[in-house]
This record gives C-alpha cells, structure tokens and sequence, in this order.
C-alpha cells in the first residue's frame, strides 16, 4: 500500500516560489518575495521579448494541466525545459524540470524522473539558492518514498526542514506544511502512528492558517490541502479507528472538489476502507469498484484494491467472487513486483552514488585544506605528517562506507532473489502442498490467507471461535506465527521493519492474554490442543 500511496504524495508536493501572474512562469515572481536570498540574475532578466513569454506560458500551460492531463502537462514542461536549455536560463530550467519529475512520477517512470532530479540538484539556480535547493531536496524524499524506503525519506524531509525560511510567506508555509505530512506519511509505513498524528496534526494547522481564497490563487501544483486531511484520515483507518477517521475522509474528499482533482482513487479507497471497517462491506466494494475505475481511466494498476474486495465478499460469504478477485490482484501483484525490484535497485544504486559523491567532495575539501596548509608552513614535518595521517583516515572512511553501502545493495539483492522466486512458485491450485503455502508465504501473496484457511481449516475456526470480529490482517499475522516463522522472516516476507513485527506481536499479547513467558508461535501451535 506505501508505494501506492507515496504516488499520491508526490505529485502535489509544493514548489517554493511566487504568485500565479497572467503571463508569468509559477515560480518566477519568488524573486519577489526573496530577493535577498536569490542570485542578481535571478532577479532581472535579460531575455529578448519574443523568448521569454514563450517558456513562461509554457510553464503555464503545464501547470494548467497539473492533476488533470499529466501526459500534456509533462510534454509542456518539457518543451519549456528545452526553451530554457537553448538559453541558459537556470531558473527557468529548475522549474521546467520540476514540473517533469512530478509528470513522470506519477506515469511511473521513476527512473527518467530521478535523473531530472539530478540535473536540477546541479543548476546555478538551486546551488545558490536555499529555497530551490528545498524544492529539489523534497522532490529527492518523494523519491524515496515512492520506492518503500521510509528511513531515507524521512533524512531528506529533515534536511528540508532546516531550508525552509520558517513562517515568511505563503509558500515557505506551504512547502513546511507539505513536508511536515511527507514526515507523517513515512512513520505510518513504519507504523510509528503516535509520530505520525504529531507531524499530520502539524501539517493541518499550518496548512489551515492560509485562508481558502488566498490558498486557491496559487498555482495547481502548490495545491495538498486534499491530502494533508487524506493522511490525518489514514492514520486512524490504520488503527482500526473508522469513527475517527471519518471526519478528515470526508474533509479529503470534499476539498478534491473543490480543488478539480481528476485523480480521486486515493479518496475513494479511503472511503472504502472506512466502510469496510464499519462491517458495511456491500457499501465498501461500491467504493472500492470506482477507485478502480478511476486508476484505470489514469493507467494505474489496482491489485491491493481488488484484494480489499476479496476481502469484503468473503465476510459476506461469497468465496467463489472472493477467488476471482484474488486471482486477479495475484497476477497484477506478479507483475508490479518485478517493476519494484527494478525501482528498489536503481534506488539503492542513487544512493550509493549520492553517497560517492559525498566522499568525493569531502576529499577535494581537504585536498585544498592540505595545499594551504603546506604553503603557510611548508617546512613544519609535523603539519605534513597530519596532513597525511588525515588523508589516510578519509581512505580508510571512504572504503568502510562504500563497504557498507556494498553490504546493503547484497541484502537487499538477495531479499529481491528470493521473493522472485517465491513468485515463480506460487502455484493457484486448491489442494496444494505445505511447502506451496510455505512460499506463498514468502512472497507475501494475497492468496495466502485463503489458501492458509484450505489447508489448515482449523486454525481459522479456532481463531473465529475465540474472536468473532476478527478481521483479515489479523488472521494471516496469526498464520504466520502457526507456520513457525520467526520475527525477522515476517518482517522480511510482509516488507516491514522488526521493530514494526514486535509491535504487532505485543498487541496480539495484550488482546489474547498471552503471557510473556509463552512464545506466540507456541501458544499458536497449542491452540488446537
């Protein structure tokens, strides 16, 4: 679901710049509101009459087409990026560029977006200024987001925290209520949901200080109001709390009208959610079919949503639509990993190289530090002798790092591997073998509760007997612990953190009355006994 969900973060997340002008380019008029912090030909400019008007309505168009025709917007940007190319305008290039990451983002291609990052992090435009550089850093956490690395997400939106120019103007305040809900939305996905409700509760108060008419004159791409309350409702929905939730699905939805949004999946699905919790499933497949109908006007896949509605029809007892619908987020499922596995290896090779680079410009530091050392005192042994000792520890740092980060990519290659080929085993069939479910397991398929409930019907009688209400999530965290898998093959299998499993296990104590003494895979296996 995380990677789901940081699509809809990234492609609202906020530009720092100035107020929507007729003929203006979005971000141009931040000149105006930061003179002090922006370079003298950033502030002036010096482009002929015939060149100018063009790159900005270009910039305009793309915006106009923001949330609405992402192909059109990324093709307009693209053209003003080429404008801005031909003549050197490093401004215009920042914001053209920006304006493409987040098209392509959204058309899933992370790759060719990243590497706009890349060139955007280079331009004199956001090298010299600490607003731009926020822009861009943000854009960096989205990243990261999108590809299931909360941990790295949350280091970028910190550094974005120290750019921003605290409460100035409108856009410092939007791009700070922005990345407080980008910080929220990472410590749901490592389900540190008492974090996640301080950074939302952040967000929403900043984010309702700018009056509505004030708020909607800004250009489109600044627009997150929508899905600042989308997140606060989340965050309930993830702890079984629908009632409040309720309050902030409906602020959600509403303000998605207001603002025109094209793309309504994620508050639909919220919706659903909100039902299905409610134990009203037939109104939560409603909601769930429309957001499938809304990803797929948008070219987006739905296999979390179509085994959400497996779910709903089996509290309903219709398993032969349950089935179907497993069936289908199955092979959709099939295809969308070997896409993730592609993502998480470019992700971690952009890290490794952000992280070489580092080193890189660590070392040209000192280097200039050493040459002037030696041309202040070229005869003092012992500055020399430090000299070296320090260049040998920035070896010796550079090669434990770049071991480190080698170390990571294995892992994470390795965890890759080995979910690849769970896949290529999963097997559909009824009557399976333990050793199919055993893989099914570890692949994390959405078929294997209901092929756990074929082969083991007793357990999930047991379960059912001593709580009714129990829902789906809750029985497949049990059936993993009655196959006997440990905490750190849960958490590698589910793609979530240890610390995220314990968690888990401790309210799975606390609600059967489990005594710290008895393993839970035990109390498990003795539950039919």
């Amino acid at each position: 679901m995380k990677c789901i969900f940081c699509f809809y973060l990234c492609f609202i997340s906020l530009v720092v710049a100035g107020a929507e002008t007729s003929e203006m380019s979005s971000l141009l008029s931040v000149s105006e509101s930061f003179k002090t912090n922006l370079p003298s030909t950033l502030i002036s400019s010096g482009n002929s009459a015939k060149e100018e008007p063009d790159i900005n309505n270009l910039l305009n168009l793309a915006d106009r087409f923001m949330f609405r025709d992402y192909k059109k917007s990324l093709s307009y940007a693209k053209k003003a990026s080429l404008l801005a190319e031909k003549k050197g305008d490093s401004e215009k290039k920042a914001l053209a560029y920006y304006y493409i990451i987040r098209n392509l983002f959204f058309l899933r291609e992370l790759k060719e977006g990243y590497s706009y990052i890349e060139k955007g992090m280079k331009e004199e435009a956001v090298v010299a200024n600490p607003l731009y550089k926020a822009l861009f850093t943000e854009v960096t956490a989205n990243y990261y987001g999108l590809i299931s690395m909360p941990n790295k997400q949350l280091e970028e939106e910190f550094k974005v925290l120290k750019l921003i120019p605290q409460g100035k103007d409108i856009y410092s305040k939007i791009l700070e209520a922005n990345t407080y809900m980008a910080i929220g939305d990472a410590y749901i996905d490592m389900e540190d949901f008492q974090s996640a409700h301080v950074y939302a509760d952040k967000s929403i108060a900043l984010i309702e200080k700018i009056p509505e008419k004030e708020y909607l004159k800004v250009k489109r791409i600044y627009w997150r109001k929508a899905y600042i309350y989308f997140y606060k409702g989340w965050i309930y929905l993830q702890q079984n709390k629908p009632q409040e939730a309720f309050p902030f699905i409906k602020k959600a939805y509403d303000q998605s009208v207001i603002e025109g949004l094209v793309y309504k999946a994620p508050f639909l699905e919220e919706y659903g959610d909100y039902y299905f919790q409610m134990e009203n499933y037939h109104k939560a497949i409603e909601y769930y079919q429309q957001t499938i109908d809304n990803k797929s006007l948008l070219g987006h896949s739905a296999e979390y949503v179509e085994s959400k509605i497996a779910s709903a029809y089996r509290m309903l007892g219709d398993h032969d639509k349950e089935k179907a619908y497993l069936k289908k987020s199955t092979e959709q499922f099939k295809k969308s990993t070997s896409e993730d596995k592609m993502h998480i290896q470019e992700g971690l090779k952009n890290m490794q190289k952000e992280q070489e680079q580092k080193i890189t410009e660590t070392e040209k530091e000192n280097k200039t530090i050493l040459i002037l050392v030696i041309a202040i005192a070229i005869a003092t042994i012992v500055i020399l002798i430090g000299a070296l000792i320090r260049n040998l520890n920035i070896r010796k740092k550079k090669k434990e790092i770049i071991k480190e980060k080698e170390n990571q990519l294995q892992h994470q290659n390795m965890m890759i591997t080995e979910r690849e080929d769970a896949i290529e085993k999963l097997q559909l069939q009824v009557n399976e073998s333990f050793s199919e479910l055993i893989q099914m397991a570890k692949e994390n398929s959405p078929q294997f509760f209901a092929r756990f409930q074929e082969v083991y019907p007793e357990v999930y009688e047991k379960m059912l007997a001593i709580n009714p209400r129990i829902k789906v999530p809750e029985l497949t965290f049990a059936a993993f612990l009655y196959l006997g898998f440990s905490t750190k093959q849960i958490a590698t299998y589910t793609s979530v953190t240890v610390h995220a499993v314990e968690i888990r296990k401790t309210r799975f104590r606390k609600k059967y009355n489990i005594s710290s003494e008895i393993d839970c895979n035990v109390w498990m296996k003795n539950l039919l006994k």
